[in-house]
């Protein structure tokens, strides 16, 4: 009876940890973006907060898109390009803003932070990593006989910590999975097993 009872707690477990998480994170969310018009709603209109905190999370959306739709014609482009050259002129700015807006492009920009993933054979030969390509380096920046790649080789289970290597493109292994396959694996810690399909031979000189 205990191991039934042990049993089914696992496996709701499995269910509810995933779940709540994701709520968690959508709530998290909810409150970031309600926040940015908060303080305005709150003094404009003697509202109660569960009221302004919606109203202020959906004009943020709104206003979101609106930049964006500024941003997709010509008179918004120049617009932004010369909003973007005021900040450029300010020294502390400047580096703020530039940091944060490749940032944000990495994450939300229409071109992907990881365009790959392969193996590496780190932190030693014979022991491989799985590794996301970021970009891809001319061989004359390092003076190399062919192409570097840029990998990023996440930690487990933060992956999103980890280590930034360059390394040439003939020493690393090119994998058929896509980056959401390859993120699988390292969540879960390789409980996700890797097809064998997925190794491909090591990707070749170019």
């Amino acid at each position: 009876m205990l191991k039934k009872i042990k049993k089914q707690f696992f496996a709701g477990l499995v269910i509810f940890v995933p779940l709540s998480l994701t709520i968690y994170f959508f709530h998290l969310l909810f409150l970031v973006m309600s926040q940015a018009l908060l303080p305005a709603f709150e003094g404009w209109a003697n509202l109660p907060q569960h009221y302004t905190r919606p109203i202020s999370f959906v004009v943020t959306i709104l206003i979101i898109w609106l930049l964006g739709v500024v941003a997709s014609n010509f008179i918004g482009k120049r617009l932004i390009t010369w909003f973007e050259g005021g900040i450029h002129h300010i020294p502390f700015f400047r580096g703020l803003y530039e940091a944060l807006q490749k940032i944000t492009e990495a994450f939300f920009g229409s071109k992907p932070i990881y365009q790959s993933a392969v193996l590496v054979e780190f932190p030693r030969k014979g022991v491989y990593a799985f590794a996301f390509v970021t970009n891809r380096i001319p061989a004359e920046v390092f003076q190399s006989p062919e192409p570097m790649l840029c990998v990023f080789v996440p930690t487990v289970p933060n992956p999103t910590s980890g280590f930034l290597l360059y390394i040439r493109e003939s020493e690393t292994i090119r994998l058929h999975m896509s980056i959401e396959e390859t993120a699988k694996i390292l969540v879960s810690h390789g409980f996700v097993p890797i097809q064998q399909k997925a190794i491909a031979r090591k990707a070749p000189n170019v």
